[in-house]
C-alpha cells in the first residue's frame, strides 16, 4: 500500500492517481491517517469502512466503534469520532460499494452525509438525495442514533449481531456478521435490502466519503 504520510491535508487529494494512505486534519482531533481511494467511485474519496472476509469481527463495543478498529490497508472501520469530525468539517457525500458472490457490483450514493458527535450518540442527522443501482436502504435509518450491543438500541444490535443506525431494526446492516456463503437465516449478515433482499449477505463492501464537489464521478477511473 502506497503511503503518503509526509504531509497533512484536510481531505483526500482530488488529482487522479493520488491513492493510498494520507494524513488529514479535522477540527477537534489530532491529524490521523485515512485510506484515499481514487478508483472505486472517482477521485477524492476517503474509505471509512471496508469488509472483504470474516477475519475481522464488527460485533464490537461502543468504545471500539468510537475509536475505530482494524487495519486501514485491509478491513477496518475508521471510527465514529473521526467520522463526525470529517463530516462536520464541510459538506460530505457518501458512496457505498457492494459486491455479491457472483462478482457483480452495485452502488448507492447520497449527496449529503453528516454524523453528529458522541453527545448526540453519533446520530445520522443528514442524508441527502440517493442515486445508484443498489437501491436506497439507508433512508430508513435517517435520524437514528448509532447502536452497539452495549449502548443505544441494544436489542437490534444483539439480534442483528452488529452495530448500525438501527431503526427497529434494519433496512441495511453493513456492520453485521460476515458470512462466507451469501445466505443467512436472519437479517444479521452484511445486508442491504434494496439489492438482494434481507437474507443476502454480500462478499465485499466499502463505505467512502468525500467533500461535496464537482469532481469526476466516473467509477471507471
Amino acid at each position: 500500500m502506497e503511503n503518503h504520510e509526509e504531509g497533512t491535508l484536510t481531505s483526500c487529494p482530488t488529482t487522479f492517481g493520488n491513492k493510498g494512505i494520507f494524513v488529514i486534519s479535522a477540527p477537534g482531533l489530532d491529524p490521523f491517517p485515512v485510506l484515499c481511494d481514487a478508483r472505486t467511485a472517482g477521485v477524492g474519496y476517503a474509505v471509512i469502512a471496508s469488509r472483504s472476509n470474516a477475519d475481522l469481527s464488527f460485533f464490537r463495543s461502543w468504545e471500539e466503534y468510537k475509536r475505530g478498529f482494524g487495519d486501514i490497508s485491509g478491513d477496518f472501520f475508521l471510527g465514529l469520532d473521526k467520522l463526525h469530525a470529517i463530516t462536520k468539517s464541510q459538506t460530505h457525500e457518501l458512496y457505498i460499494h457492494l459486491e455479491d458472490f457472483e462478482g457483480t457490483t452495485r452502488f448507492a450514493r447520497y449527496d449529503e452525509f453528516y454524523i453528529e458527535s458522541e453527545q448526540e450518540s453519533y446520530k445520522l442527522s443528514k442524508l441527502g438525495n440517493f442515486s445508484g443501482d443498489a437501491g436506497d436502504s439507508l433512508d430508513y435509518h435517517r435520524n437514528q442514533t448509532f447502536s452497539t450491543y452495549d449502548r443505544g438500541y441494544k436489542g437490534c444490535a444483539i439480534a442483528r449481531l452488529g452495530a448500525w443506525w438501527y431503526n427497529d431494526c434494519t433496512d441495511s446492516n453493513l456492520f453485521g456478521m460476515y458470512f462466507k456463503a451469501h445466505t443467512t437465516d436472519l437479517a444479521n449478515g452484511m445486508v442491504w435490502y434494496g439489492w438482494r433482499g434481507p437474507r443476502y449477505s454480500y462478499k465485499t463492501m466499502k463505505m467512502l466519503v468525500r467533500p461535496k464537489c464537482a469532481c469526476s464521478r466516473s467509477s471507471e477511473l
